[in-house]
């Protein structure tokens, strides 16, 4: 009697045993690794409008420097008129006044500009998130840790603080869905050959 009831506790031990080695296996099977700023470089989508809003600021700042240079031309028109003359004040008012109309068109341009990218970003960020939580719960995986692929470059300072401060120290290939995350973004967005295995780094 005594035995069998040795027994029984023995195999009820080894049960709890593989148990918490199965939970243990699959706690590290539902744990999946993804590099949003990769996804990002190759969200096809994203990269488009990036460009088209840094081209877009490009062609502010040549503006603003072609006014800034015709302000100049007009403030060596001063020097025509005596200073302290009503012909200079009414020229330097003028001018003061046109000066600060276009710094603050300039501002606001800019301020818009920056709130664009912003909106470009968060709006990309949704997204890219919201295509990882589904394929997520289609794979059981239940915590997504974001990480950095890149290589640490040795002479670069910021490169090697970047790993050496990051969460993520090891792990294995299968655990990381970047490339899938980007496959099926580049297949959603309509544009083709770009997948897995033509990864921008």
């Amino acid at each position: 009697m005594k035995t069998k009831r040795r027994i029984a506790t023995l195999m009820m031990t080894q049960l709890i045993i593989i148990c918490t080695c199965l939970a243990s296996v699959e706690a590290q099977t539902n744990v999946a690794l993804c590099d949003v700023g990769l996804i990002f470089k190759n969200h096809p989508e994203f990269t488009q409008k990036l460009a088209a809003l840094k081209q877009e600021a490009d062609q502010f700042k040549v503006t603003a420097n072609q006014v800034q240079q015709q302000l100049a031309q007009k403030a060596e028109i001063l020097k025509q008129y005596e200073p302290g003359s009503a012909e200079f004040n009414q020229a330097e008012t003028k001018l003061a006044q046109e000066s600060a109309a276009i710094e603050i068109e300039q501002r606001d341009t800019m301020r818009k500009l920056m709130q664009n990218e912003a909106e470009l970003h968060y709006e990309t960020y949704v997204q890219v998130t919201q295509f990882i939580g589904d394929y997520c719960q289609e794979n059981g995986i239940q915590l997504v840790l974001r990480y950095n692929s890149e290589s640490t470059e040795p002479n670069n300072p910021q490169s090697i603080m970047q790993k050496v401060n990051g969460s993520v120290i090891y792990y294995q290939n299968r655990k990381d869905i970047t490339p899938i995350i980007i496959q099926r973004i580049v297949q959603a967005t309509g544009t083709a050959n770009r997948g897995q295995n033509n990864v921008q780094r």
